[in-house]
């Protein structure tokens, strides 16, 4: 008896359990999404039916419908004008991410969503390659013209510079299609610089901007400031050794990103993503699975909502295609650079906006409910006036204000994604050290092979990112404590050599 006391002591003052791993259940890092709120219908406004109609065809969750719809409208009022709000005027623009499975039919929302564009992009694509047959026609007679000049009359040159504007380089012909899908930060601005001043960055592989050069570790911080800017609508300095210097004024970037939860849970709660303001600019929506319920009807009463839903997306794709045909105001002295005007608010939305940033400025106390989410919160109000002006200038191109009305509406859809932000936050998803354990704990059940695992073997052989001593330290701690790595003793030997600290690696049936 004596012996297995002091056996027992030994084992738990080194850390080790005597549990058996038959009895250890294993608990997820995070946890689970409460049930989404509806989609705040009441408040979409103009673009209600369009909504509908997609998720009508689709069976898709609505909210899916919402951000695709938002992110389209976004792209084609962007380039009309700019917005009140209660610190200045902003850009409408729009930056949104979409958080859902496999299956649920993202990418069928975004085709639907994006028709007009990408046919307004085609024919613009057509054209372009005509004007630039002709640039490079007239580039080759330019040269041909300069060889015919007397090398050392520098007097004649000067005289005919003055009087004509015959002797300039020809300028090649702006780059003129929107929608941009694979991308780095230094692509777009390169895009910006040779193309029209307004674009859209959207994807429905949005795992492959976050996997990709974009978000390696070394460039995310630059990737995050680069798209905070551009969300803000400052001017972009580009200096690089390899060109000239230049700065950009007033271009518009709309963003829409559709991920899988796998990777969501690594995105927010990326502490660059956070740090840099990024995710405060984000209009986040994980909607509830649909998956189980989509069932094929041919009733009557589905062919009419079907037949319905399809006019009114004939309709939501002509005023698309409307909008992006108007000619955007740009500066005098330059070819891309938006000279926008500016929306103000009527005096009662103005009322309505302040209200609203007090009582969000309330609610982010220490110990009131947007407390962990205050920075996307205090953008808000920002963001409220953002909506409203997209849906004002989708239903009047030469809206002269902000509406009471309008917003209201875009108020109410912020409501609902503080409560989507709210709703993501309380899983622990934005805690940086669960998303570094739920990166160590996915390497260790499904890559690592073995029933057992040592630290040296991780530190080698596991995800780069987390070959820190102290990092890895402390993913081990989460998963030890969760159950996914229960401490065993003796000796084993792990990659060929032997381990006297090693832990057993716990794999649930059920998928994990």
């Amino acid at each position: 008896m004596l012996e297995t006391k002091v056996m027992l002591t030994n084992m738990f003052s080194k850390g080790e359990s005597c549990v058996s791993t038959a009895d250890v259940e294993p608990t997820p890092l995070f946890g689970e999404l409460r049930e989404a709120e509806r989609v705040p219908w009441e408040a979409l406004g103009p673009l209600a039916e369009p909504i509908k109609g997609i998720s009508t065809l689709t069976q898709a969750p609505a909210a899916i419908a919402m951000q695709s719809v938002l992110a389209v409208v976004s792209t084609a009022t962007q380039g009309l004008g700019d917005v009140e709000s209660l610190h200045g005027h902003v850009p409408i623009s729009l930056f949104a991410l979409t958080i859902a499975q496999s299956g649920e039919r993202k990418s069928a929302c975004d085709a639907l969503a994006t028709g007009a564009i990408k046919q307004v992009d085609q024919e613009r694509e057509r054209q372009y390659r005509r004007a630039k047959r002709v640039f490079e026609a007239e580039l080759i007679e330019f040269q041909k013209g300069k060889r015919r000049k007397p090398s050392n009359d520098f007097d004649v040159l000067e005289d005919e510079f003055k009087d004509s504007e015959v002797n300039l380089v020809p300028e090649p012909p702006l780059v003129p299609t929107l929608l941009v899908s694979d991308v780095t930060i230094e692509g777009l601005h390169r895009r910006l610089e040779t193309g029209t001043p307004s674009v859209a960055v959207m994807t429905d592989e949005g795992g492959q901007f976050f996997g990709g050069h974009s978000m390696k570790r070394e460039n995310a911080l630059k990737t995050a400031a680069g798209f905070s800017k551009l969300w803000d609508g400052s001017p972009i300095s580009k200096s690089r050794a390899s060109s000239e210097p230049s700065v950009l004024y007033g271009k518009r970037v709309s963003l829409h990103l559709m991920i899988q939860p796998g990777v969501a849970q690594t995105v927010v709660g990326d502490p660059t993503m956070k740090d840099q303001g990024l995710l405060s600019r984000i209009l986040i929506a994980w909607p509830d699975s649909k998956i189980g319920s989509r069932k094929i009807r041919k009733d009557p009463s589905r062919i009419a909502e079907e037949i319905e839903a399809k006019a009114t997306l004939y309709t939501f794709n002509e005023r698309i295609k409307e909008l992006l045909n108007l000619e955007l105001s740009v500066h005098p002295e330059t070819r891309a650079d938006l000279d926008l005007r500016q929306l103000p608010l009527s005096e009662q939305a103005r009322a309505k906006l302040e209200e609203f940033y007090n009582r969000v400025e309330q609610a982010s106390n220490k110990g009131e409910a947007f407390e962990y989410i205050a920075g996307f919160a205090a953008k808000a109000p920002e963001m409220a006036a953002r909506i409203a002006g997209v849906q004002t200038f989708y239903a009047d191109a030469g809206a002269i204000e902000i509406t009471e009305e309008m917003i209201s509406n875009g108020i109410a859809m912020m409501e609902w994604y503080l409560s989507e932000m709210q709703r993501v936050s309380d899983t622990g998803r934005p805690d940086e050290e669960l998303c570094t354990a739920e990166d160590l704990r996915q390497w260790v059940v499904k890559r690592w092979q073995g029933d057992f695992i040592d630290k040296r073997t991780m530190m080698k052989n596991g995800p780069g990112h987390l070959r820190d001593g102290n990092t890895l330290h402390r993913g081990i701690q989460k998963l030890e404590a969760h159950g996914w790595l229960v401490r065993e003793a003796g000796r084993q030997v792990i990659n060929g050599a032997i381990s006297k600290t090693y832990w057993r690696v716990v794999r649930p049936s059920a998928a994990v």
